[in-house]
Formats: structure tokens, sequence, C-alpha cells
């Protein structure tokens, strides 16, 4: 059997455990992974270099899978193969549901379904399966378990090859997240030394004429804002008495939605512009009192900026936004005043922005016991089912009532889930060993396979990546003071990250529409191009 049928073959096994991101069936996937696993010879004879762990205070039980291939040249030098083993829902496939996570009776069948002229002319070509996971990333997870099925069988490279599969990285990555304390624990422990890492996500081409196929140099991160306001209330037969923090959230809306100066550029890559996730007020039931609080959360996606000029930024425009807000009052109640023969009382109000950082040193300097207090309303709000982003909201809410001060205000934080940019620019020994095997492999593609891989700086859906290491200087302590609730429902090791910083990159198969019912791979490239280049990378690395 050759190694693209072994690869093909362990797709489908994969595919066929559905692995649904959020609920518990991602065990399965990880349970199908470990039984592959086990009956590689090498790791029936090795059972201490394989194992599934379990993350702590997971709601849904999953578990991480790992094994390591030592070289029969012993060397600290470790190369690490990852990937995240869950999926996606299929609510999307209507009648095919069924056939889904089968690859075969789904690849079929898709034509069933409505498919674009594209989609559709991929399906006649026949050199494109269809199904959940078979691109994002059943495809990745298949390719680095028979990368150490081939490598276990002579062991025949210096140092060590290491996989890892993880479970959430569709939901808040949580999988990838707890393997980083147990990738420093192998570290220390083991002594292996992080070469580099990568992660076996599908390239994804960029339009439908676009034949190239890419390697990422690193990854496009991750950071929601939120921006808590504090209004005053007031009946509404008294409007102007108050201040309703519903003008200052559309306000914010109104400067930061879509706004090009948030969008962050490295060489030619561009993020787009921000766009907001949630609105909301927390007036719970209907009254003729105006709302207490509002509450919005953006996305905002990161190649180069440090999270301290961000804030900055953030807090500069939520100050505009008060400003503005204030001025349109005045505007509105002189004019309502003109036309009014009653005298008008109102409240004169001063602009004020904090940070979540600043309001929380000024509340725990005054209340005993805070974070036990916090720790305490988070473990009921879990059990309420609550998201990170709604307790993160409540976090806010709590501090600022045990805040001395009631009066109007902007509380801008960054809340879960935080994914950090990375970029390969070669600054250390490490990483120009990474980027002259990729220009290596770049070149063989060509000569061997007629070929054009090219080098993307970023890869542009949000991946693993991020958690391979924090790289640049980073005010840690100040980063994780403004994310709302870490340490407490968001655990994100941020020392530990700090510690590793491993050069990596994104390459694997080629997938198109990923999250759609018309996810596909394209066969010809995958299991006959990208395995051997693989190889070539691998023994490159580890030699």
């Amino acid at each position: 059997m050759t190694l693209s049928d072994k690869v093909y073959n362990t797709l489908k096994e994969l595919v066929a455990a559905p692995g649904v991101s959020g609920t518990e069936s991602e065990n399965l996937t990880s349970e199908k992974i470990y039984s592959i696993l086990s009956e590689i010879p090498y790791f029936k004879n090795n059972k201490k270099n394989f194992g599934m762990e379990l993350i702590e205070e997971d709601p849904y039980g999953r578990s991480f899978v790992w094994g390591v291939v030592h070289g029969k040249e012993q060397s600290n030098n470790t190369l690490i193969l990852t990937g995240h083993l869950d999926v996606v829902e299929v609510e999307e496939f209507g009648h095919l549901k069924p056939v889904a996570f089968n690859i075969e009776e789904c690849t079929k069948r898709i034509g069933e379904l409505n498919l674009d002229k594209e989609a559709l002319r991929d399906l006649e070509s026949g050199k494109w399966i269809f199904g959940r996971g078979t691109a994002d990333m059943k495809y990745g997870i298949a390719l680095d378990i028979e990368m150490l099925r081939e490598l276990s069988e002579d062991r025949n490279f210096k140092g060590n090859l290491l996989f890892l599969a993880v479970p959430g990285e569709e939901s808040n990555s949580e999988g990838m997240i707890a393997s980083v304390p147990f990738l420093l624990k192998l570290q220390e422990e083991r002594g292996y030394d992080y070469c580099g890492v990568i992660v076996s996500e599908c390239c994804i081409p960029d339009n439908e004429n676009d034949k190239l196929k890419k390697l990422y140099m690193g990854t496009v991160g991750k950071i929601m804002p939120l921006f808590f306001c504090v209004g005053k209330e007031t009946h509404v037969g008294e409007s102007l008495k108050g201040l309703n923090p519903n003008a200052l959230v559309s306000e914010i809306n109104r400067l930061l939605e879509y706004n090009p100066d948030f969008s962050d550029q490295v060489n030619d890559t561009i993020t787009p512009p921000p766009t907001c996730l949630k609105q909301l007020d927390l007036k719970e039931l209907y009254s003729v009192q105006t709302p207490l609080y509002a509450a919005a959360y953006y996305n905002i996606l990161t190649l180069s900026i440090s999270e301290d000029k961000l804030m900055g930024d953030l807090k500069e425009l939520s100050l505009k936004a008060f400003n503005n807000v204030l001025d349109l009052l005045k505007e509105k109640r002189d004019k309502f005043i003109k036309k009014s023969s009653d005298k008008v009382q109102y409240m004169e109000v001063e602009p004020c922005v904090m940070t979540y950082e600043e309001l929380l040193m000024e509340v725990k300097a005054k209340v005993k016991d805070f974070d036990k207090y916090i720790k305490d309303k988070v473990e009921l709000w879990k059990k309420e089912k609550m998201d990170n982003q709604t307790i993160a909201i409540n976090i806010v809410k709590e501090t600022y009532e045990k805040y001395n001060s009631k009066k109007p205000m902007i509380i801008v934080s960054f809340i879960p889930p935080y994914y950090p940019h990375k970029y390969l620019q070669g600054i250390d020994d490490k990483s120009k060993r990474l980027i002259d095997v990729i220009d290596e492999t770049i070149e063989l593609a060509e000569k061997k396979f007629n070929e054009k891989l090219i080098k993307e700086d970023f890869f542009m859906a949000i991946s693993d990546l991020s958690y391979t290491g924090i790289e640049g200087s980073k005010n840690l302590d100040h980063l994780s003071s403004n994310i709302v609730g870490y340490d407490i429902n968001y655990k994100l090791p941020l020392d530990c990250l700090n510690k590793l910083n491993i050069p990596g990159i994104v390459f694997g198969g080629e997938g198109k529409d990923f999250h759609k019912y018309t996810e596909r791979l394209n066969v010809p490239y995958s299991f006959n191009v990208v395995p051997e280049l693989y190889k070539n990378m691998i023994f490159s690395l580890l030699k």
C-alpha cells in the first residue's frame, strides 16, 4: 500500500468519527486517533511515548492525543506536527446530513444539493472529495499520523517527531491551550528542544482561478475588545435627566464598525476592518426606566500591532465617542428647550474612560477578597451554561458595582478568546533553519511535481499556531490584567507560551469551502504531493 493510500484510508476513518466542536462527540475522534496510534508497532513497544491527556475542568471531558517517535540517533531536537480533530456541525447539509461524515457517499451524492459553478466543476473533475472534515482538518491529522507510522518503521532520523491532535479549535482552542503546559512539561522532563512546529491546515485558494499552492509563514491573531458602557438611569418621561448607555454603545459602533484605521498590515497582507459580534443592554425586564448598562464586543484581527498600542487606540476612540454623544445630547437639549415652555432640568456629565485593569486595581484596593467573590460568581454562571463572553460582561458589571464612583463611564477591556499573531521572521537560528527548509521544499515541489508552491505571510483563517509561543516583547502582566476573567473562567497559559515560543508554519493539502456543505479536498495534490514534501521537511529538520 502506498503512502497516499494510507493517508486516504486514515482520513476516511477519521471523517467517520464526527467530532463536532463543543460537544462530547469530539471524544469519538480522540478515541479513534488513539486507537489508530495504538496499532502502530512502534507504539505497541513504546507505550510511554503516546497517550490521551484529559483537559482539566472541561465540560465535555475532552482530551488531546499525542505520540512521539524517537529517531535512531539520539538528539533533543524535536519537531512538532499538530492539528485539530474537531469539526463544525452539519445542519446545512440538509437531507444529506446522514452521509456528511462518509467521504465516498458524500462525494457521490453532493450533487443533489445546490452547488455553485466552482463546486460543480470540481465535483465533475473527479479530483476533489467532499465531506465534513475532509479539508478542515481531518486530512491534516491523517497526514500527521501516517508520517509517524512511516518514520517509525526505520527511524532513520536524528531527534524526535512529536504528534499532537487537539480538540476545540472551532470553539475556543481549548485543546491547544491545554497542551501548552504539557509541551513545556515534556521539554523539562525529557529535554526536548523544539526546533519547529507544522500545523497541517490546508491551504485555501484566493479564487477559482488560483492554481498556486501556499505555505503560510504565520497566522493572524484575534483580539476581542469589550466596551462596557455605564449611563445614568431616569424615567422615560424625564429622558434629559439621564444618560442612556445605548447612545454610548451606538456611537462606539458608528466609529469602530468597518473602520480601516483598525486594519493591521504586514507587507501586502491586510486584515479586514473590525466588526461587532454582539451589542446589547443589560436591562432584563420591561419598565419605563432607561437602562443603566450597555455593552458591545468586536472582532479585531492582528498581524503586528501590540495589545498596548491597540488598547490606547480603543481608549481614544471611546473618549471621542463619549464626547460626541455629549455634544449631540447638548445640541438636542438646546433644541428641545427652545420648544418647551417648561423649565428643563438635566444632568451634567463629564466623559470618563477606564481600562478594566484600572478599574480592577481600584476595586481590589478597597474590597477585601474581591478575587474570591468573582470566582464564586463565575462558578454559578458556569452552572447556568453561560458562554465565556457573557461571563466576561457580568464580571465587568460586578466589578463596576463594587467601584465607589457611580458616574457614567466607558470601561474598555479584552474578552476571550485571545489569539496572538505569529510570524516567522528568521531572526534566530531555529527560525532561519526552518526558512531554509521551506525554501528547499518549494524548490522540490517545482522540480519533482511541477507544483508552484509559494510562501504567504499569514494564514488568515485563525489557527492553533497562535498557541505555540508569544513572540516579540509583550507586557504579559498588562495583557492578562485586561483580559476579563483571565485565569478564572479563561485559562490562558501566557507564561508557558512565553517560555516555549516555537517557530512554526501552516502547511498542508489544498481545501475549499471550510464550514460549508461544499467543503472539499484536492486529491492529487493532497495525497500525491504533500506527503512527499512533508517527508523531505521532516528529514531536513531532523538530521
